[in-house]
């Protein structure tokens, strides 16, 4: 959802004076560390250079983020806690300066609420400032209810959720740890130590609501979750999942099916399925495999890069394609030093994902990282079959 100019004014001042007052707040806590206090303020800055290219002897583009996240956690009595989390990021390059519609692409709202904003716009560099976390928290006994912009994460395996109705991220935006939230009201209920209850609704930029309970318990030493609800108001939704453990391994799986709201008797429904096995060997090489069926996929057809790493992800929109499978290894050389390579594949477009990366601490609180991001496929280059990106960046913790 595009901001009018007004909102966004409005908007802006309070980023700006939220950031001020988050700074504030951090140079007090310095000063009176020794002071015992009910609130915490940290975050990271984050410097990451992007090379991206079709063809590795053809043109090049180069652009550049520096990202920095504030997390405000205020504990206001014992069963009352406020949070608010905020993203600041400034992009400058040759994508801000080729595609001027590329800041109103990044600041699209998909909450009800307008929590985003252009702090400021030049014709090769802009601003974008969002709260991406913004809630009350009520605590008493074995009930929790939370209000507000919240993460909310009903997935059991690592790359697709078809159960995680409310926060579908993509598996390629690696420098978004936190992962979006959602403009809800939750209620959460335990029974006991090992069963869960949890109920909530949600509105989203487009006015339509998403409701669903789950139901979570823990049965023959493993998790299992069966849930239920109303989707975009556009499907009825039931699903599963559970997690536990086979050979010494993690075995994880969901599935979720969606029937169409619409001319109910005369439509069939459609299921997105995913099953994840990881080990982890005695010298901590791990070891990750993840499969997912997705109905609403394609079977057949050319695979185009930028589609699908741009692609809008929700629970109906986990993939392209109907069949995607993956693998992982991830082994740590030093407690300092780490190494993953990662590839995707499917069978659907015959595209294929490599991608290496390696993470280094430089001394404490601050590390380097680099990724890289290869897609390959049947699809000529010029139709957008292949295409490449390399990125570093350099990570400060506070």
């Amino acid at each position: 959802m595009l901001k009018n100019k007004t909102s966004g004014k409005s908007l802006r001042k309070l980023l700006i004076t939220a950031t001020l007052i988050f700074l504030g707040f951090n140079s007090i806590a310095q000063s009176e560390q020794e002071k015992p206090r009910n609130w915490s303020l940290n975050g990271y800055v984050k410097f990451m250079q992007t090379v991206s290219f079709q063809e590795i002897d053809k043109d090049w583009m180069t652009d550049n983020l520096i990202h920095n996240r504030l997390n405000f956690n205020w504990n206001i009595s014992n069963s009352f806690t406020f949070n608010a989390q905020m993203r600041n990021r400034i992009y400058f390059g040759e994508t801000v300066t080729n595609f001027p519609e590329y800041p109103e692409i990044i600041n699209q709202e998909n909450g009800f609420f307008d929590l985003s904003a252009i702090v400021f716009e030049g014709k090769s560099v802009f601003m974008a400032s969002t709260f991406d976390r913004f809630y009350l928290d009520y605590n008493i006994k074995n009930i929790q209810v939370t209000l507000g912009r919240q993460r909310i994460n009903w997935g059991q395996t690592f790359v697709w959720n078809p159960n995680d109705l409310f926060n579908s991220y993509s598996f390629f935006d690696f420098d978004y740890e936190e992962k979006p939230g959602s403009d809800a009201i939750r209620f959460q209920f335990y029974p006991s130590y090992s069963s869960k209850i949890d109920i909530v609704v949600k509105l989203d930029n487009n006015n339509k609501v998403t409701a669903a309970g789950l139901y979570r318990f823990n049965k023959w030493s493993y998790d299992i979750q069966v849930l239920g609800g109303y989707y975009n108001e556009t499907d009825y939704v039931l699903g599963a999942g559970f997690s536990g453990s086979l050979f010494k391994g993690g075995l994880r799986g969901e599935a979720s099916y969606f029937h169409p709201t619409t001319n109910f008797n005369d439509t069939t429904g459609t299921f997105v399925m995913s099953l994840a096995y990881d080990y982890t060997f005695k010298n901590s090489l791990m070891l990750q495999f993840e499969g997912l069926y997705n109905g609403y996929g394609k079977s057949s057809g050319d695979f185009n890069l930028m589609e699908f790493y741009f692609m809008q992800m929700s629970p109906q929109n986990l993939s392209l394609t109907e069949f995607s499978f993956l693998g992982q290894i991830s082994y740590p050389f030093t407690p300092l030093f780490n190494a993953t390579f990662s590839a995707m594949y499917s069978p659907n477009d015959n595209s294929l994902y490599l991608g290496p990366s390696i993470n280094y601490s430089l001394m404490e609180n601050f590390e380097i990282s680099i990724y890289t991001q290869y897609f390959t496929s049947e699809t000529p280059v010029e139709e957008g079959g292949k295409g490449a990106f390399l990125y570093w960046r350099l990570k400060w913790s506070f």
